[in-house]
């Protein structure tokens, strides 16, 4: 377990490095310092490091921690060598950086094999802990059940990607080859996201000493059938970015994740009544800022700003769950000991409010029709439209110290006990 925590530890440093370089390379008079366009190099490596590499790395030592069992070392060979190779991809501006969806891609030698000796990994290890998965879906506790459906729906992911990786033709447009490549193992990827999510939710409530029981047990089974279809439409459809196979990626998020997700987070709330502490505080947040990104989902967000709240406020929901475990975790593994310092006790509170800021900005600029992907702040052409930017750039601001200050204070712990 310790291993694969450490992991992701590095990787959440790793992306905020980068995205401290995503800064960096964009400011005057320090941008001369950094190769042409080295900003696109810098979002890849966040994306893929933080986003993807760190959270399943994280939901990894969760199985480790809950199931008791111990890993192998090829594993974790193949996914420390994945993650570093990723990494020097980016830090050096190796070949081209396509940003299209779920995985942006480097197109060098060294990212692709980055890239598919973490799958690698993730394959040998959701292999290991398949082989005994089927009476953990029989048992009532929550956090295990979820755990439990993580890791079938890990090892479902990699087949649509070695799927995928068979059936896509290359071709010379890269951004259509590799968002067709990407479009339905990405699609199957955030059902991982989704059932760490809702096992980030029950594990808080664990330790916290608070018993929930399993309710609506077949429901819950609609995060393993879909990804099951999306396998199945990743071998017989002939174009994965179709008209058909976006509406069934569309109905895979609504019902697939919407309801199962939603449900749970439902219960929790209604469960918890008045009981209060900083852990109990920050699954409140996480539930209510998913419930916020399920409803802009679900009222449809078209091409505009809204696009980015929709998905920010969905990520922010699993990163405020899983720091508060992270601090929990680095108490159990060792890395600290006594009370969290204060500065770390806001620190839930600080990211949940200034993300909750930022996509409330970003989604009502959406709706006076603020463009995405579109740097400056020349499409600006009302006082109601400057001032949901400016909400928005108070919340990027408050967001960032409050993540600075996980990532420093994770980092600290682990290097002080080195």
């Amino acid at each position: 377990m310790r291993a694969w925590f450490l992991l992701f530890i590095l990787s959440i440093g790793a992306g905020g490095f980068f995205a401290l370089l995503v800064a960096l390379s964009r400011t005057p008079f320090l941008e001369r310092f950094f190769p042409p366009n080295y900003f696109y190099h810098a979002l890849v490596g966040h994306v893929d490091l933080a986003l993807i590499m760190g959270l399943i790395s994280f939901l990894i030592a969760l199985w480790h921690w809950v199931f008791e069992e111990r890993g192998g070392i090829p594993e974790k060979i193949l996914s420390y060598g994945g993650s570093f190779l990723v990494f020097i991809s980016a830090l050096f501006a190796l070949g081209q950086p396509i940003h299209n969806n779920y995985v942006p891609t480097i197109v060098h030698p060294t990212f692709f094999l980055g890239l598919l000796l973490y799958l690698i990994s993730l394959l040998i290890v959701s292999l290991r802990f398949s082989s005994y998965m089927v009476n953990f879906l029989k048992t009532s506790i929550p956090h295990v059940f979820f755990i439990s459906i993580s890791v079938i729906v890990s090892f479902i992911t990699v087949i649509t990607f070695l799927l995928s990786i068979v059936k896509i033709k290359y071709m010379e447009e890269l951004y259509l080859f590799f968002e067709k490549l990407f479009w339905i193992p990405g699609h199957t990827h955030q059902f991982i996201n989704a059932a760490l999510l809702i096992s980030s939710w029950y594990l808080i409530l664990r330790v916290s000493k608070v018993e929930i029981s399993l309710r609506f047990r077949y429901v819950n089974y609609l995060l393993i059938v879909f990804p099951v279809i999306l396998a199945v439409a990743q071998l017989i459809l002939t174009d994965p970015i179709s008209d058909t196979a976006k509406l069934i990626t569309t109905y895979a998020y609504a019902v697939g994740i919407g309801i199962p997700t939603l449900l749970n987070g439902a219960i929790i709330l209604y469960e918890l009544g008045r009981r209060r502490s900083l852990y109990l505080n920050t699954l409140r947040i996480s539930i209510i800022l998913y419930f916020l990104g399920a409803a802009m989902g679900y009222m449809g967000v078209g091409t505009d700003l809204r696009v980015p709240a929709h998905y920010h406020t969905v990520i922010a929901s699993i990163l405020l769950s899983i720091m508060v475990l992270t601090y929990h975790l680095l108490k159990e593994l060792g890395y600290r000991k006594g009370e969290l310092p204060g500065l770390v006790k806001v620190q839930p509170y600080l990211y949940g409010t200034g993300m909750f800021f930022f996509v409330m900005g970003l989604f009502w600029a959406g709706v006076l029709g603020a463009p995405r992907k579109t740097p400056g702040v020349g499409y600006i052409d009302s006082p109601l439209l400057m001032l949901y930017m400016a909400i928005m750039g108070i919340g990027s601001i408050l967001s960032v110290l409050g993540g600075i200050i996980f990532v420093l204070y994770s980092l600290y712990s682990v290097i002080r006990r080195w």
